[in-house]
């Protein structure tokens, strides 16, 4: 039989062991997110991919074993990445997600500011299969996207899933954003991006671009102005706080083999994130330079 004192420590161990498991559950979520929230990935390749989505849908159909007597067809297999990526481009059925990020307009800015059009689905009625198009403004009649320019069926999926998929609270993964855009317009796209942080989405981005680096670091120093209008450029309103931005350089390593991945934050005297860039700017500059006085000899 258990005493009062019994029954009172027993009461108190479970105590513990709740707060304990409360701190837990509380420290994990803090390490693994964003691990654990739904996350959208938007790999490299996005121009090919959604100029070729039909045919590839169209090789995988061919290679159904439908009757038995169709001769075997080589398809090649699809990473998950992209098997994820067309699968979320076929389920799309027009209709938005997201009351808040609706209203934020990220997608339509990023139509207005940088593609000059808007991008459309329409579904087939017999299959319902989507059929994405372009739609220039000022235009009456829309383009398929096999007819746009790189930089619209670039773009395209990014928009896609802002309007029919990605939620805030979402992490949206972005790779090489740059990708067949020229260096005003990567600006103009980094900026979007910072807009979606704003909106309550993680955005996690690789890059390989100056001007997308020289623009976020731009987007954290504008953090600490006044927030006057006066003193924000026009079109570039967005500010992230230094702790709402995280930037990590990738190098090489030599021995061993490998990479080492070294977190950069902006530095005091240039105002930027030191990449080694720099190096290969002044390398070609050099090279310029001896080039011109050779010839001017």
């Amino acid at each position: 039989m258990l005493t009062p004192g019994d029954r009172e420590g027993a009461r108190s161990r479970l105590a513990a062991w709740e707060l304990l498991g409360f701190l837990a559950d509380h420290v994990r979520a803090r390490i693994a997110n964003p691990f654990h929230l739904p996350v959208f990935y938007l790999p490299a390749g996005r121009t090919g991919m959604m100029q070729a989505h039909n045919v590839v849908i169209s090789a995988l159909i061919e290679s159904a074993a439908v009757t038995g007597h169709r001769p075997v067809v080589r398809t090649p297999v699809l990473s998950g990445v992209l098997a994820d990526f067309l699968g979320q481009l076929i389920h799309l059925d027009g209709s938005s997600h997201g009351q808040r990020l609706r209203r934020s307009g990220v997608d339509t800015q990023i139509e207005r500011s940088i593609l000059g059009g808007s991008i459309r689905v329409d579904k087939s009625e017999a299959i319902g299969y989507p059929h994405f198009t372009y739609m220039p403004i000022g235009r009456k009649n829309s383009l398929p996207l096999t007819k746009a320019s790189s930089m619209v069926s670039e773009l395209a999926p990014v928009v896609l899933y802002l309007r029919h998929v990605v939620e805030p609270g979402n992490v949206l993964i972005v790779e090489e954003p740059e990708s067949h855009l020229h260096p005003e317009m990567q600006v103009q796209f980094t900026r979007q991006l910072a807009g979606l942080v704003k909106a309550g989405i993680r955005v996690i981005v690789t890059t390989h671009s100056e001007w997308v680096l020289e623009e976020l670091a731009n987007i954290v120093r504008r953090s600490g102005l006044p927030t006057s209008e006066g003193n924000v450029p026009p079109g570039a309103r967005v500010a992230l706080r230094p702790d709402q931005v995280g930037t990590w350089l990738f190098k090489k390593k030599g021995r061993p083999k490998g990479s080492t991945v070294k977190e950069i934050t902006l530095d005091d005297e240039t105002g930027l994130y030191p990449t080694d860039y720099d190096a290969v700017r002044e390398e070609l500059y050099n090279e310029s330079m001896s080039i011109f006085n050779r010839i001017q000899e």
